[in-house]
């Protein structure tokens, strides 16, 4: 199927000429006439055959308003792109690939720096996972806007890239575009991708490049029974060309502002927070083993908790969580690979009743409730954490309320449950992290900080195979 090709015009608020309505009506003046007008609007145009327009001479009502005519264009152009871009949000956590990690190592790089043109965008899968034809380029010139954009190269062969799960909300498409240039196609594709059985293609779209960078778009609904889909982008035959800027929006969503660019802070909804810029105080933590405050600017902003050998931390979970209704976000960095096969908590109530968001020996990610040992309710991110690198600074937050549990990792929706089965009761210790990491900018809140549009009336969770391991 084509996708077509948009010129994407900004939408200005009709709201926005109101002050000057305002400012007119104040002052009793009359309103500013067309030499004015073109003055300010255009101010270097010519009109053929009279050199004049332009430079004519202003009237004296003219010249009381050439100032503020001037700061009111300036006002309306940046009310209107204020507007145009307010009014979409962008569900992919990572739209222009400036957010990037090291690749997972092969015997011949082992202990050795990845080139900056091999980093991989965070929050995106790259397949095959030798990346032969994919570079990255740190080249502003290279990209449609910022310093880096995906380039691909093939003979033949598809080299794809993936991001999602992208949920099924309502009876309303997701609209999705993308900027690209080069030579060849790009196919884009709707994809269901279960563990069980891999990847089904539910539909797709074909685009033929040109030299000069053009957006493409099209829509997409899933269908019914469908909880999530992954967006794929690739190439079909030999190809070279250049990717950047993708858009996946829907009429509902709102920037939901993750991860964050700063540090958090507290409010009126913060029941716990430690930025970890001083010691913790030994009468309100128990800690254990190897427990420490990094030297400045070695955390994610400013100092971090850094946790050795036999490391561990905890304070009252009574005084810290609210069970019907919570978020608890932080920066973690591993010590280690993803796939290094040891579960690792990060913040949990541990025992019969527990809350807990960890990463598994399996390199899942996690975040559920289990009352008596039962289990009540998770958020499960298959196999996600398993070419996770070591030293990198990760974002994770985690929600819950009655209608609704759902995970974050690097501003990205991973898992979900509907109508999740909450907590009564919890035991009163509160983990903070495990050996082989360092945590920063901790938050728990009384509450759902964070909403992705997801159905309520739909399937009960995402059982969408997420990345890792070799399975595309």
């Amino acid at each position: 199927m084509r996708g077509t090709i948009t010129s994407p015009r900004p939408r200005v608020s009709t709201l926005a000429a109101l002050p000057l309505v305002v400012i007119l009506r104040r002052e009793r003046c009359a309103f500013p006439t067309k030499d004015l007008l073109l003055a300010c609007a255009f101010p270097t145009v010519r009109k053929k055959g009279d050199p004049s327009l332009g430079r004519k001479r202003l009237s004296q009502d003219d010249k009381r308003w050439a100032g503020p005519m001037l700061v009111l264009v300036v006002a309306l152009l940046s009310v209107g792109l204020a507007t145009a871009f307010a009014d979409e949000a962008n569900f992919c956590a990572n739209p222009s690939f400036e957010v990037t990690e090291p690749p997972p190592p092969t015997p011949a790089t082992k202990g050795l720096p990845a080139p900056s043109d091999k980093l991989l965008p965070r929050t995106w899968d790259v397949w095959p996972m030798d990346f032969s034809g994919y570079t990255l380029p740190d080249d502003p010139a290279s990209a449609h806007s910022g310093n880096r954009c995906v380039h691909i190269k093939s003979a033949g062969d598809a080299l794809t890239l993936r991001y999602g799960p992208i949920p099924r909300f309502d009876e309303r498409p997701w609209t999705i575009r993308f900027w690209a240039r080069g030579t060849g196609q790009v196919v884009a594709s709707a994809q269901e991708l279960l563990y069980a059985h891999g990847p089904t293609v539910l539909k797709q779209w074909s685009f033929p490049l040109t030299a000069t960078w053009a957006q493409y778009e099209f829509e997409y609904l899933s269908p019914p029974t469908n909880a999530a889909w992954h967006l794929t982008l690739a190439n079909s035959g030999a190809a070279d060309f250049f990717l950047d800027d993708v858009v996946i929006t829907h009429a509902d969503p709102k920037p939901l502002g993750l991860p964050p660019t700063q540090a958090l802070g507290r409010d009126d909804h913060t029941l716990l927070y430690l930025p970890f810029e001083a010691p913790l105080d030994e009468y309100q933590f128990f800690l254990k083993g190897q427990v420490s405050i990094s030297k400045p600017d070695e955390g994610k902003f400013g100092r971090c908790l850094i946790l050795g050998p036999e490391g561990y931390t905890a304070c009252s979970a009574g005084k810290y969580l609210n069970l019907p209704e919570g978020t608890i976000e932080f920066w973690v960095k591993f010590l280690s690979p993803g796939n290094d096969g040891q579960t690792h908590p990060l913040v949990q109530v541990a025992g019969a009743d527990s809350l807990g968001i960890w990463k598994d020996q399996f390199n899942h990610v996690i975040f559920g409730f289990s009352q008596g040992w039962a289990g009540l309710a998770y958020a499960w991110a298959e196999t996600y954490a398993y070419n996770w690198q070591p030293g990198v600074w990760r974002h994770i937050a985690a929600c819950w309320d009655r209608d609704l549990m759902q995970l974050f990792i690097d501003g990205k929706l991973v898992a979900w449950e509907v109508k999740p089965k909450l907590l009564h009761y919890t035991n009163d210790e509160l983990g903070i992290g495990s050996p082989g990491m360092e945590i920063d900018d901790l938050r728990i809140s009384n509450i759902s900080r964070y909403h992705a549009p997801v159905r309520l009336d739909g399937p009960k969770r995402n059982e969408s195979y997420i990345g890792g391991q070799g399975k595309f």
